[in-house]
C-alpha cells in the first residue's frame, strides 16, 4: 500500500484540550493546527486523513528529515511548518540538512505536499503563520519565489481554480513572479498563482498556499471541491517506485565518538582512525562522521544479514554480524546474535521490527578494527555491548525499502582515566535502501 508521511517534528502535534484554551490550534495557541489527529476541530485535517486510509497507509513522523527518516514514504505531507515564536510552536526549523533530504527524497521519484499560509505580523490575526525564513530558503532553491507579505481576501473564501475543480481558498499566500520551467500552476485566480505543481528529479513538489483548504471547515464547504482536489492531487504525486521497485538507492553513515584524555586514548590518536572524516567536538566527546556516496544498488545487493523471506511467523532469528570497524581499511570480526521480530500489518504490506542486543565479553582490539600493539597498550578491551536494529517492508514476498542500524560501546578497562576508570568509545553505521524510480 502506498505510504503517505505526515511530518509533525517542525509542526506541533495536537494539544487535545478543546475547551478553555483550544489547545489543538485555534486562535489562542499555535499546538497542532492542521494537524490529522483532533478529530473533528474545524482546523484539523482529520476528514482527509480518514478519506485517505482507503487508498493509503498514512502516519506521521516525528523525525527531521532524512534518508533514514523518509526510506520508507511515497508521499510526504508538510503541514505549514510552524513560525518558532509562537506559544504551541514546534521546537525546530527546517535546516539545509532537512531541505537536502527532502531534495534528495524527491531526487529518486518521491512527492512533497507543502502546504502553508500567508505570513501576517500582527499578532491579533488568527497567528497561523508559517515559518517563512526557512520554507523561502528551500522554494528558492527550486527557483520559486514565494510573495510572504499577501494575504487574499478575508471577507470571503475565494473560487480558486484547478482543473474543472473550483476550490474554496482562506487566507492564503501567492507566488511571486513567474514560475520556473518545469513546473505549472496548480491553483489560480484572477491572474494570481495560488499553488503550483513542480518536477524535481524524478518526483514531484506540490505547493498550496491555503494550509486550511482541506482543513474539516472548507473540506466539504458547500459549493466548492476541496475534496475531489485533494484526493486528485494525492493521485498526481503517487510516485512510480508505488509499487514494487526494481532498485533501490543505498545511503549508508558512519560516526565514531570518544570521551579522549591524555592518559588513555588521546585526540589524535583517536582522529588517526578516520583521517578523512569530519571532526567535531560536543562537550567532553569527539566524533569522526563520514557518510558513503550513495549508489544505485538492484534487489539481490541489498545486505540484510538474514532472508527477510523467511521472517513471517517468527518470533526470534539468529544472525552473524561484523562488529563496527573503528580503524580504517581493516577487517573487523563478527559475533552471534539472536534478534527478536516484531511484525505489523499495514494493508497489503507487511512491516518488520527485528532487533536485538548482545554483550560480548570476550571480543579482541583484533575483532573491532584496531591495532592490538597499540590500544593493548593503554587498556584492555572489557567488553562490546552491540546492539541492531533492521526495519523493512515486504509485499507479495519482496522488499520496498529497508533500514540497518547498528550502534556499539567499546569498554576499554583503563585505571588512569579520571571518568569511572574505563576509556569508552561509540561506534554506529546505518544504511538506508530506499525505492527509486526508474
Amino acid at each position: 500500500m502506498r505510504k503517505i508521511v505526515i511530518d509533525s517534528f517542525f509542526h506541533a502535534m495536537p494539544g487535545h484540550r478543546l475547551s478553555r484554551n483550544i489547545a489543538v490550534g485555534g486562535y489562542i495557541t499555535n499546538v497542532g493546527r492542521y494537524s490529522p489527529y483532533d478529530v473533528y476541530h474545524p482546523n484539523g485535517m482529520s476528514m482527509l486523513i480518514s478519506d485517505l486510509t482507503a487508498d493509503y497507509d498514512v502516519t506521521y513522523s516525528n523525525q527531521p528529515f532524512s534518508e533514514m527518516s523518509l526510506c520508507g514514504a511515497d508521499i510526504l505531507v508538510v503541514p505549514n511548518p510552524d513560525y518558532p515564536l509562537y506559544e504551541g510552536a514546534s521546537a525546530y526549523r527546517l535546516d539545509s540538512d532537512d531541505m537536502d533530504a527532502m531534495i534528495g527524497f524527491m531526487n529518486r521519484g518521491g512527492s512533497v505536499l507543502l502546504m502553508i499560509n500567508s505570513f501576517l505580523s500582527r499578532s491579533d490575526f488568527w497567528e497561523e503563520n508559517f515559518d517563512s525564513e526557512r520554507v523561502g530558503a528551500l522554494l528558492r532553491r527550486l527557483g520559486v519565489e514565494w510573495d510572504p507579505d499577501f494575504m487574499s481576501d478575508d471577507s470571503r473564501i475565494l473560487p480558486a481554480k484547478s482543473g474543472s475543480f473550483t476550490v474554496g481558498y482562506g487566507q492564503g499566500g501567492r507566488v511571486k513572479g513567474k514560475l520556473p520551467e518545469n513546473a505549472q500552476e496548480l491553483l489560480t485566480w484572477e491572474g494570481m498563482t495560488f499553488g503550483f505543481i513542480e518536477n524535481v528529479g524524478r518526483g514531484k513538489l506540490a505547493v498550496v498556499g491555503d494550509a486550511g483548504l482541506v482543513s474539516n471547515g472548507l473540506y466539504g464547504f458547500p459549493g466548492f471541491d476541496n475534496r475531489a482536489f485533494i484526493s486528485d492531487l494525492f493521485g498526481r504525486l503517487t510516485p512510480a517506485f508505488a509499487e514494487i521497485p526494481g532498485r533501490f538507492e543505498k545511503y549508508a553513515y558512519h560516526c565514531l565518538s570518544c570521551a579522549t584524555h591524555d592518559g588513555g586514548i588521546g585526540e589524535e590518536l583517536f582522529r588517526s582512525l578516520r583521517p578523512g572524516a569530519k571532526f567535531e567536538v560536543d562537550h567532553h566527546y569527539r566524533h569522526l562522521v563520514w557518510d558513503e556516496a550513495a549508489q544505485t544498488v538492484a534487489p539481490r545487493e541489498i545486505g540484510l544479514p538474514f532472508d527477510y523471506r523467511a521472517l513471517e511467523g517468527k518470533r526470534k532469528i539468529g544472525v552473524s554480524v561484523p562488529f563496527v570497524a573503528l580503524g580504517e581499511g581493516r577487517t573487523p570480526g563478527t559475533l552471534e546474535m539472536t534478534l527478536n521480530v516484531s511484525a505489523a500489518g499495514r494493508g497489503d504490506e507487511t512491516e518488520y521490527f527485528v532487533s536485538g542486543t548482545e554483550f560480548s565479553l570476550n571480543a579482541s582490539w583484533k575483532d573491532i578494527g584496531l591495532d592490538e600493539e597499540v590500544f593493548g597498550k593503554i587498556g584492555k578491551l572489557e567488553r562490546v555491548n552491540t546492539v541492531v536494529q533492521y526495519m523493512l517492508a515486504v509485499r507479495d514476498g519482496k522488499l520496498r525499502w529497508a533500514t540497518c542500524k547498528q550502534g556499539q560501546i567499546f569498554y576499554d578497562r583503563n585505571v588512569k582515566n579520571p571518568s569511572y576508570g574505563y576509556d569508552i568509545m561509540l561506534g554506529s553505521r546505518g544504511t538506508a535502501y530506499s525505492p527509486a524510480a526508474e
